[in-house]
């Protein structure tokens, strides 16, 4: 078939996309950051997949329905294509899908299994026995699969511009177990505890079937020993941040649960070194460590500036909110979050698929001020990098999920020119 991409440039869509021209389809594709959009890119496709970021006016969507040609949203066609496949396991949580989903291919490779993540360039193609992919909870994304093995991470309050309160979140999560054939699931969240009905539980607490115990830190890394019935033994991560133990562990039990032997899978685990954008080591700079962050959500913050805080004495963030209704919604715990650093640079909100609602980087650097926080808010990417540059902090993470990656190469680049 020929099909047809529209915002083709989104991680997941990529992945999508070349997973689609694996199976032999003809694959085109368009975006409004490189191609954009224009309605005669849909006249030779005989299937439309599009991301629930596009709005309904969009120019090729239009077209595509005035021609009747079929269009499917892309947590629907993500459906479609897992069931191809003999086992879904699908991984879900408001923190950790990406890292805990490559953790899980890492440890699942012996069976060539196709892994789809939500990062550029790390989703991999492989056999038909065994999909691996993240699961996303956005506008109910993850209740289009059918998993073979559903696994919830957490189960936290997120994306207030659907889920009106975190009761409705919940409920979405029960939904997505009970789609599930089996659940893994955190047993020491008491809101992910509570779901599925044929399911194990993984965590610290001595009440789970895996568990992750005698737990040590090291430059920030962890090292613990894994139990599961009458097994036990130890595991060393080479990724930094008392979440990841969580993430493992998760991606050990679910290996377990699949047939693959604990000890390989854990063998694989210890290997991981990370994924990009998350707490991703970018280089030296002006004096100071510098590290790339996905953080968008006051949880995840929490989790990469304390990682950060066992590895240097101190530590600057320049954080970029995503979404307007996200940091209204959450402005106290984005306060409490961010006020962890030392220093603190806010960068304009990125929008995404929202309109100004009044809210600004601004609104956020005054409440984080009140904490007798040293706070800046800057209106360009080059303002930060001048100001990062006279930062005293030892590290610097730039952090958020919009575009905040560029600021960070953009200083790191810098700084090599200086040098040279």
């Amino acid at each position: 078939m020929n099909i047809h991409f529209i915002g083709i440039n989104g991680v997941s869509m990529r992945a999508l996309a070349e997973l689609t021209e694996s199976y032999g389809h003809f694959v085109t594709g368009s975006d409004a950051a490189t191609t954009g959009h224009d309605k005669t890119a849909v006249e030779h496709a005989e299937l439309v997949v599009y991301t629930n970021a596009m709005p309904d006016d969009n120019c090729e969507l239009v077209r595509a329905r005035e021609l009747g040609i079929p269009a499917i949203e892309r947590a629907a066609y993500l459906g479609e294509l897992s069931k191809a496949y003999e086992k879904v396991v699908a991984v879900a949580g408001c923190h950790g899908k990406s890292t805990a989903t490559a953790m899980l291919g890492a440890a699942c490779k012996a069976r060539v299994p196709t892994v789809h993540i939500g990062v550029r360039d790390c989703s991999t193609i492989g056999e038909r026995g065994l999909f691996i992919t993240e699961a996303c909870e956005y506008r109910g994304s993850f209740l289009r699969l059918r998993p073979s093995l559903g696994i919830v991470l957490n189960v936290g309050y997120d994306h207030p511009d659907f889920y009106r309160t975190k009761s409705e979140l919940t409920k979405a999560y029960a939904e997505f177990c009970a789609l599930s054939k089996t659940s893994l699931v955190n047993g020491d969240d008491k809101y992910a505890a509570k779901l599925g009905k044929n399911r194990l539980t993984f965590g610290l607490g001595a009440h789970n079937d895996f568990r992750a115990k005698n737990i040590t830190a090291k430059n920030g890394k962890r090292a613990f020993v894994y139990k599961h019935a009458n097994t036990e033994f130890a595991v060393d991560l080479k990724v930094p941040g008392a979440h990841n133990v969580y993430n493992a562990l998760a991606a050990i039990a679910a290996a377990s649960m699949l047939g693959i032997d604990e000890h390989e899978a854990a063998k694989a685990i210890e290997n991981f070194k990370g994924l990009p954008r998350r707490f991703e080591y970018k280089g030296s700079a002006f004096g100071k460590e510098v590290y790339c962050d996905y953080a968008h959500h006051p949880a995840e913050i929490s989790a990469t500036i304390s990682a950060a805080r066992e590895m240097f004495p101190s530590v600057a963030v320049v954080f970029q909110p995503h979404t307007y209704s996200r940091t209204e919604a959450m402005m106290d715990e984005f306060v409490a979050a961010l006020s962890t650093a030392d220093t603190v640079a806010l960068a304009p909100i990125f929008a995404a698929r929202e309109k100004p609602t009044g809210t600004t980087s601004h609104t956020l650097g005054r409440k984080i001020a009140e904490n007798r926080k040293s706070v800046f808010c800057f209106d360009t990417f080059e303002e930060i990098i001048e100001a990062c540059k006279i930062f005293e902090e030892k590290a610097i993470i730039f952090m958020g999920a919009g575009d905040i990656d560029r600021a960070c190469d953009m200083f790191v680049n810098e700084a090599a020119k200086s040098r040279v």
